[in-house]
């Protein structure tokens, strides 16, 4: 354990007692050690949601990475089957999370490093004042945990600060809400068991994690949408706005010049944010950047969003 008990430490023993409740109202405090098959000893590449998702995007992140050796932190880990996946990919791995519990929070993890026949340094800290050293880490990796904190920037700093320079962050699976949405409906639709069990649940907009990473002396590298955002219709079903102009064979339609109007008086009411959106982003034809329907997605749309940044300096 790794951790100053003060106030803001003690703010962190109740969002870990309260994932401990959420995970008994759900049925999953039951040990399983070595030799049996919970699923926390094969997650993410399972045919199950959200774990399905969770791996094609954690494989599209990790793409092109040459991990051998390399010093790889978990934060915000629970059960830190990332990390898992990191040692098995060379890399010297560590998970970091508030809760130490021994099958719902990281101390899961040395069961699954025994069962993998990996090394694993797992140690219970906050992610808002990481116990590590400056300049100590190749790799942070935080997978749908970023959105459980209230200071999205202070996060950012400390990721720049334990990261060496030209390290990378790769933030995986992390909701959003669009920015038409009222944030407090949005919790309470997706969220409200975890608020009731105190858990820290927020519903960023886009534009929030990008200005956070670039504020911290990250240089956003890509960015994509989760893997159940890849046709047009299923992008369309995630924006939560008529801020799509019609398709060119839709403009005989007699609703085509209304719903254009609309997406034009939205967009204008929030024309600084996606002009801050788009800044931040990487200029290649990658990413979200592959169609209008992508960036109008990322910005009035509810899909989880994914992000490589670097650390600049030398």
């Amino acid at each position: 354990m790794l951790f100053v008990d003060d106030h803001d430490w003690r703010s962190k023993q109740r969002e870990s007692a309260g994932w401990e409740a959420f995970a008994a109202e759900r049925g999953e405090l039951h040990y399983e050690g070595v030799g049996a098959p919970p699923v926390d000893f094969v997650i993410p590449h399972i045919d199950a949601e959200p774990w399905a998702t969770y791996a094609k995007s954690f494989d599209q992140l990790c793409a092109g990475l040459d991990l051998e050796g390399k010093v790889v932190l978990d934060i915000g880990s629970g059960r830190p089957w990332a990390a898992k996946q990191f040692a098995l990919r060379g890399a010297v791995a560590a998970a970091m999370d508030v809760n130490p519990h021994p099958v719902v929070g990281v101390g899961r993890g040395w069961e699954m490093a025994r069962e993998a026949g990996v090394q694993l340094d797992l140690f219970v800290g906050d992610s808002e004042k990481i116990p590590i050293a400056d300049a100590s880490v190749d790799v942070t990796f935080i997978s749908a945990a970023m959105h459980h904190t209230n200071f999205l920037r202070r996060l950012a700093r400390e990721m720049a600060r334990v990261l060496k320079p030209g390290g990378v962050a790769l933030i995986a699976n992390e909701p959003i809400r669009s920015v038409t949405a009222d944030e407090g409906d949005v919790l309470l639709t997706f969220a409200e068991p975890e608020l009731r069990h105190g858990i820290t649940e927020r519903r960023p907009l886009t534009s929030d994690y990008l200005h956070a990473m670039t504020t911290s002396g990250f240089v956003i590298e890509n960015m994509f949408l989760g893997p159940d955002t890849r046709t047009d219709e299923e992008l369309l079903a995630r924006i939560s706005a008529p801020v799509v102009a019609p398709a060119p064979r839709e403009w005989l339609s007699t609703k085509a010049p209304r719903r254009f109007a609309r997406a034009a008086i939205t967009r204008w009411q929030h024309i600084g944010v996606e002009f801050d959106a788009r800044r931040a982003l990487p200029k290649g034809k990658g990413g979200v950047r592959r169609t209008r329907l992508q960036r109008h997605a990322a910005i009035y749309g509810n899909p989880d969003i994914n992000l490589v940044a670097r650390k600049t300096g030398q």
